[in-house]
């Protein structure tokens, strides 16, 4: 008499899973390094204003000018993405989905970092913008140890 096993075909790497605990841990640090200044310039009054992607996203005065729906969307892809990169390399252990993810957030993250944001960068987004290519070096990494396991296996 047979036992009927079931066993998982897909079972994810050890230098997988380091890689994707390592961007667990980094897109955690970039959820709150989104409350630190992102932006620098001066006010009105002559003082140094600094605002933080948050305050990009839901502005306290409202949107009143043009460019504040497209400072909008820039500040809700710098606090959604890093999100969302966080809940697929944290749920997702068996398929390449958290790479691709992965990689075109972080990458889309730094193209709004730098070209969309005007003024000069703050202490948040020279932060942001390091994690961001550390994932995405580590997300190649992870892709690469994905393929090296179905390549043997």
């Amino acid at each position: 008499m047979s036992k009927l096993v079931s066993v998982e075909t897909n079972i994810e790497s050890k230098s997988e899973k380091h890689i994707r605990w390592f961007l667990v841990v980094m897109y955690f640090i970039q959820t709150f390094v989104t409350t630190f200044p992102f932006v620098q310039g001066h006010a009105e009054n002559g003082k140094l204003a600094s605002v933080t992607a948050f305050n990009l996203l839901v502005q306290p005065d409202g949107y009143t000018q043009k460019g504040d729906i497209a400072l909008a969307i820039m500040g809700g892809i710098l606090v959604v993405f890093p999100l969302v990169c966080f809940f697929f390399c944290l749920l997702d252990r068996k398929s390449k989905i958290k790479w691709i993810v992965s990689g075109s957030c972080c990458m889309i993250c730094a193209i709004v970092i730098t070209f969309g944001i005007g003024g000069s960068l703050g202490f948040g987004a020279l932060v942001t913008l390091i994690i961001n290519l550390v994932c995405m070096f580590m997300t190649t990494q992870g892709f690469q140890a994905t393929r090296m396991r179905e390549r043997n296996s």
